[in-house]
Formats: structure tokens, sequence, C-alpha cells
């Protein structure tokens, strides 16, 4: 099931193929030759320059192979484009890349040259990205911020649309067309059905397994989201997929979590920017190992990946400066709070002071502490000496200012900038707060189905080509709801719904009104109109049944038909 790496579309192999079946043909057959068919030597010199052309190799009119000049003599030497031949029976372009992602992976190491720090480069900033999250509240606070409406979020599994018009959408299966008939329309859609609830039973409450010990270990759905979200903190995430044979279907028991702590190297393939193998470098069964984990066999997650860079930018590294400053003005404050909270210890000499009684002053005076029991008994003489409590005088700069400003700056990153509404000096009205809301939850929803797409086009799809096959409808992945709403704000948009006649209108809105409301499937079960008009299910025309309405009110009612708008 698995496609080779440079194999391309696949159109150039296709034609391979048929041309060296022909080729054979017409060697078990002579008579065939004198028919006016090309000659076998061109037939077997187009085969080489479309496999010439599949590779990558041939000149710039994709004729013959010339040997002699389409190798580079140095890494510095041009590689020349290749371009279809006009003249060739085939039109599809080359499938090797020609142009680079530009980021230097060396022996499996990667070099983002965008990060001027380098200690927030790679894996040099995981240290750094776990004390940030683990010792400060700001952006622990809004690292949950941004989770905790993802994970919360009503995760389906849709089943794919059979039939409908290409949408070039990863995962939307590309069935055939709907006829009148609908027959073989109506398998292929229970197909898809069959399909989804497969993968619906498996991801939200079939990873599962026994120990060896027989004990059964289960693992949620939170857990899996919770996981993938970890690109939030380190950049980028993964899980391996763990199968198992169950009876006649193969089923994932897990989706285990691989900490972003053990990624080591990213090796790639040829040209330099399709990942094949991640190595990680960590602690199993007593002893460190270094482990090569396929990319056929994981998910990665990645946030604001550019080029080849698969550790992305985390969102802890916008973070970084604020969270920097903050700590050394955190630190100042605590002098301040140590030396200042009761004032400057000063000790004032009598007239004709010894150089002991300055030294002893001042030993005094620098290793006096605050405490609850602090005092002193002044003996009797000229007021204007001995020990005084001065306080701060003049204008001193305060801390908590600058503080409260890096603490925005936190929030802001990811656009949380509601964490700060009425903080201290900060204000602002319930509408400014509704603004701030709304667009952060349109960037978590984003966020969300990134995570979704992902799942769908590795784990899922995977799931989907081994019981089912590659051919079979690829259901979609997808988390609704991922603002949370109340029953209020439901039932006043199902309100105007109602009033603009759209609950009983045209199905895509239908269902497009239910995966924003999350939902529960739509049934014919008591369907009823606007108006109050009854709306009849398919199937119960003739036999004057009409939906929502008791069986005493219908025997006064004559039989009716579902109308334009039912």
């Amino acid at each position: 099931m698995k496609k080779g790496h440079s194999s391309g579309n696949g159109h150039q192999q296709k034609e391979m193929l048929r041309e060296l079946r022909a080729s054979r043909d017409r060697l078990q057959n002579p008579e065939s030759r004198t028919q006016g068919h090309p000659s076998l030597q061109s037939r077997i010199d187009h085969v080489v320059a479309l496999g010439d052309r599949e590779v990558g190799i041939g000149g710039p009119e994709f004729g013959v192979r010339d040997k002699s000049s389409h190798y580079p003599s140095s890494l510095s030497t041009t590689i020349p484009v290749p371009r279809p031949d006009p003249n060739s029976e085939s039109r599809v372009p080359n499938a090797a890349p020609v142009g680079v992602s530009g980021t230097p992976i060396v022996g499996g190491f990667l070099l983002d040259l965008g990060e001027y720090n380098p200690e927030l480069m790679g894996r040099n900033a995981l240290p750094t990205y776990e004390k940030m999250r683990r010792g400060d509240a700001q952006v622990r606070a809004t690292l949950a911020a941004c989770k905790l409406p993802v994970q919360s979020a009503k995760w389906e599994v849709v089943p794919a649309e059979v039939g409908a018009a290409p949408s070039g959408r990863p995962g939307q299966a590309q069935g055939p067309a709907r006829t009148g008939s609908s027959g073989a329309g109506k398998q292929t859609q229970a197909k898809a059905k069959e399909v989804a609830q497969f993968v619906k039973d498996n991801l939200f409450g079939g990873l599962e397994f026994r120990t060896s010990t027989g004990a059964l270990v289960s693992q949620s759905w939170d857990e899996v989201v919770r996981n993938a979200l970890l690109m939030l903190d380190f950049g980028c995430a993964v899980h391996e997929d763990v199968w198992t044979v169950d009876g006649d279907r193969i089923r994932l028991r897990r989706l285990a979590p691989r900490h972003p702590l053990t990624f080591y190297q990213w090796m790639v393939d040829e040209d330099g920017e399709t990942l094949l193998t991640l190595i990680q470098y960590g602690y199993r069964r007593a002893q460190f190992l270094r482990v090569s984990l396929p990319v056929e066999k994981m998910s990665r997650f990645t946030y604001q990946q550019e080029a080849s860079n698969f550790w992305g930018i985390a969102l802890q590294r916008s973070m970084y400066p604020h969270w920097y400053a903050k700590n050394s003005l955190y630190r100042i404050d605590a002098i301040a709070c140590e030396r200042n909270a009761l004032g400057i210890p000063v000790f004032k000499l009598p007239v004709g002071f010894s150089k002991e009684d300055k030294d002893a002053a001042f030993n005094f005076v620098t290793q006096l502490a605050t405490h609850e029991s602090t005092g002193m008994v002044e003996p009797p003489g000229d007021p204007s000496t001995g020990f005084r409590v001065v306080g701060c005088e003049g204008r001193v700069r305060e801390v908590m200012p600058s503080i409260q400003h890096h603490n925005t700056m936190i929030s802001r990153a990811a656009l949380a900038m509601f964490l700060e509404l009425g903080v201290e000096a900060h204000g602002g009205s319930r509408a400014l707060g509704q603004s701030h809301t709304d667009f952060f939850f349109l960037a978590l929803q984003s966020l969300a189905d990134q995570v979704a797409l992902t799942l769908q086009n590795t784990s899922v799809r995977r799931l989907v080509e081994y019981n089912f096959g590659e051919g079979a409808p690829m259901p979609k992945l997808v988390a609704a709801n991922v603002q949370a709403r109340g029953l209020q704000d439901i039932a006043q948009a199902l309100n105007q719904f109602a009033l603009s006649g759209l609950v009983v209108s045209e199905d895509n809105l239908r269902k497009f009104i239910r995966e924003e409301l999350a939902l529960p499937e739509e049934s014919d079960k008591g369907v009823v109109a606007i108006r109050g008009e009854a709306v009849v299910p398919e199937g119960q025309v003739d036999k004057g049944e009409v939906a929502g309405k008791s069986a005493a009110w219908q025997a006064d009612r004559p039989p009716q038909r579902r109308t334009d708008n039912g």
C-alpha cells in the first residue's frame, strides 16, 4: 500500500509498463511487426526515455540519454532544468524536484538559519522551554487557554460524501457520480458509513490493549489530542501507531506519545525535504537507546513549519524575550522587598568616633536582616546620634508595572489578550473582551483543524487502507464547537435559523449548521417545518403518516406529501 518516494504521480510508470507490454507482444507475435506499428527499437528508446524522465535523468529535450553530460562535476554546478518534449506522447512534467527547501539537514541534524539565538535552535531550546512552561504561571495559563478548548471540542468522524464533486481536499472521497437509480450509490454510501463507524469505534473507544500480566490499558482521546498539542510547547510533537490484529481486522491499540525531548535526528530522502525517519535517543528498560521511527508509523504535528524545518517554531519562542526580562525583574523585586521593605538601616556615629566604632557600625547595618523580632534599644545621649531606620527617599521606579507589561506580551503572543482584561490598570468593556475571544477562538479552530487533518492523513488513512483497501471512502475527522457555547446561544441561533426558514432547507446547509453547533446526527423522525407545517419522512408518504403528530391528529387530517421546503 505504500508508494515509493520517487514515483511522483505514477503516470509515467504506468506508461512505461504499457510500452514494455507492447514490446513484449511484438516479440511474441512477429506478424505484427509489418502492420504499420513503430519499430521495436523506437519503442525501446521511448521506454528508456520515460525511465530517464521518471528518475530525473536526461537532457532538456528528453530524447535518448546522453551519458556524458547530465551529471554535475561539483556541488556548485548548476543542474539543468528538464523540459518535456513537445513531440512526446506524454505531457506529464518531470516528477523529480528541481528547487531546494533551503533548510540544512546535515547527517540528520537540522539547522534553522532563521533562528538568531543559538540557545533556542532545535534541541538546544528544549531545556529553556521546559523552564518556561513549568516555572511561569503566565506561560502556563496561556498554553492552557490554547489547549483546553481544543481538547474539550466535539471530535467526530464524518463519513465520506461519496459521489460529491471533487473538492481537492485531502481525505474526501471522490466516488462515482450519483445516478437516477442510486442503487450502487446507496451501497457505496453504506460502505462509507461502515468505514467511518469502524474508525470512530477504534479512535474514541478502542484504543486499548492488555499487558503481559493481563491488565487492560485504555488510552483516551483526550490523551491523543493533548500529546499533539505539545507542538505549542516545543514546536513539534509525534505519536507512533501501534497496531494489533483483532479477528479479521487490523486496528490501532495505541497512539503512543513520543516526547520531543527524545527527538535527535531527522533523516530525509535524497530531495532533502521528505522526512523518512525520526531518530530518537531515549530511555527504555534500564538503558538509553538510539531508535529509528519510520515516517509510515508516526504522525508528526508541527507548529508553524517553514520549509523543511521539522522542529517548527514553538509558541513559547515568541514568549521567551518577555519571560527572560520578567525573570530578571522578579529578582530585582525580590531584592527590593528584602532590603527596602522596612527601610534602609542607618547608624549615625557620634562625634569623635574611632575606626573600631565605624567598622562595628558598618558590620551591624550590613548584616541586619528583616525579622518579626527585629528591634533596637538606644542608650541615653544626643538624640541625633544612634540607630535610625530611613525609608526610601526620592522617586524610585516601580518594578511591578514592567512585570505586568511582560505578562501582557506573553498573552498577546498567543492572541489571548482577554486574559489581561480587568487586571490592575488594564480595563476593557464587555464588547472588547468579546472581540478578543472571538478572534482567539478563530485561531484555535484553525489549530484544531490542523490536528484533525494531520491525524486524518496519517493514522486514520492507514487504518482505513489496512482494513478496506486504498480505494475505500476516506472519512473526515473534524473538531467542532471549539468555542464553548451556552444553551442560550444555541437556542438563539436555532431560533434565528427557524425564522429564516433554514432548519429544513438544503441538506448541506443543515449539515453545516449541525457541525458548527456540534449537534447530534440528523434523523427524519419528528421533524417539523416552519409555521407548524408537518414534514413527511421519505418512505412514509403513501402510508398517510405525518412525522411529529399523534395518531388521533392524523385521523382528522388527509394524507400529506412532502413539499418543496421539506
